[in-house]
């Protein structure tokens, strides 16, 4: 490995990271929109005749949250919190940042991921068998379909699905992690009842993952058969495919080894990064059905202007998508022995 490289690649990852940090802090500071609009809708109306100038107190209460009035000097000690590990408060809550977060996290990380991963799967077995049939009646009409669905938007899948299972005809619930009435606490597994209560609470949180991950599944396996449809066709017209078939070597080995393998890594790199993206969770999937993960938190926060709770995700989401490209190039060598990592 070239530790020049190495390095480099590494301060440009941070470099990154930074910037976007600075970046997003700055669309936040001078954004013209206020956290104390959201939080005057739940004070009495009558409290603006009585106290005009509540609002005004309360921007400068808000505002104690800037302890500088030079902006320089506040990006400088909200970055210098950050590397500390602390994302500050939440400006409508009164709750660590930090907090928050890791209360949603994995929810997200569970529904999004496990999606991801059963989607790529299939959908490379799924795209090499296309691929093998090209040209044909079912292939073209495979093709077309999965260029329609590909098409719709995922909050249509997320909205039909609640809408048709969950309010009319009932078969799964239509918000929420796991049951109300369950202590989300695992218990003593060696317990007869510590045992049992952890096997309903696992139940339950499968039960209402259902459908947020038959939704995210559904649009990201579309994605991964088209991409491995077309990886495959490209490979197929490979010299060392056809001197294999010449050679006489079986058509399990040409399918695994020779086409597989090499139609799979372009791949590699977009599930790294879609699993860093999964930070982030689905926005809409997630708003659509209740689901408490960091999608709708972002969607929470942004709606009731929570500046601190919007950095903390926007965070998390940069970091894990710079970190997952990294971990890309980094790891791509070992699929793909041609590709030696540190050369230029």
């Amino acid at each position: 490995m070239n530790y020049k490289w190495l390095a480099r690649r590494l301060a440009s990852a941070l470099i990154a990271i930074f910037a976007t940090i600075v970046i997003s802090w700055a669309l936040l500071e001078f954004s013209p929109y206020s956290p104390a609009n959201y939080i005057m809708q739940f004070i009495n109306p009558q409290d603006f005749a009585t106290k005009p100038g509540l609002y005004v107190s309360l921007e400068q209460y808000l505002n104690t949250l800037r302890p500088h009035g030079n902006p320089f000097i506040n990006a400088i000690n909200y970055i210098g919190n950050v590397l500390h590990g602390n994302l500050g408060v939440s400006i409508v809550t009164d709750v660590p940042v930090a907090t928050i977060i890791a209360a949603a996290l994995p929810w997200t990380l569970f529904i999004v991921t496990t999606s991801i991963l059963i989607s790529f799967f299939l959908g490379i077995r799924l795209g090499q068998k296309l691929a093998y049939i090209r040209g044909s009646k079912t292939d073209s009409i495979s093709t077309v379909s999965l260029s329609i669905l590909r098409a719709v938007p995922v909050y249509v899948y997320a909205a039909l699905l609640v809408f048709t299972l969950g309010f009319i005809y009932h078969v799964f619930p239509t918000g929420g992690a796991f049951s109300p009435n369950i202590n989300p606490v695992f218990e003593s597994p060696f317990v007869g009842s510590g045992f049992h209560h952890d096997i309903v609470f696992i139940a339950s949180i499968l039960y209402h993952a259902f459908l947020p991950i038959v939704t995210l599944t559904i649009i990201n396996l579309v994605g991964w058969i088209l991409h491995m449809r077309a990886n495959t066709i490209s490979v197929l017209g490979e010299d060392f495919v056809n001197f294999a078939e010449i050679a006489g070597v079986k058509k399990d080995i040409i399918e695994s080894k020779f086409i597989g393998k090499n139609a799979i890594l372009p791949l590699y790199t977009s599930l790294i990064i879609a699993i860093g993206f999964s930070f982030g969770g689905s926005l809409f999937v997630e708003q659509t059905f209740s689901y408490p993960g960091v999608g709708d938190l972002l969607i929470t926060a942004i709606t009731s202007n929570d500046y601190p709770t919007e950095m903390g995700v926007f965070i998390i989401l940069i970091v894990a998508v710079i970190v997952g490209n990294l971990i890309a190039d980094l790891t791509y060598s070992f699929l793909d022995p041609r590709a030696k990592v540190g050369e230029e």
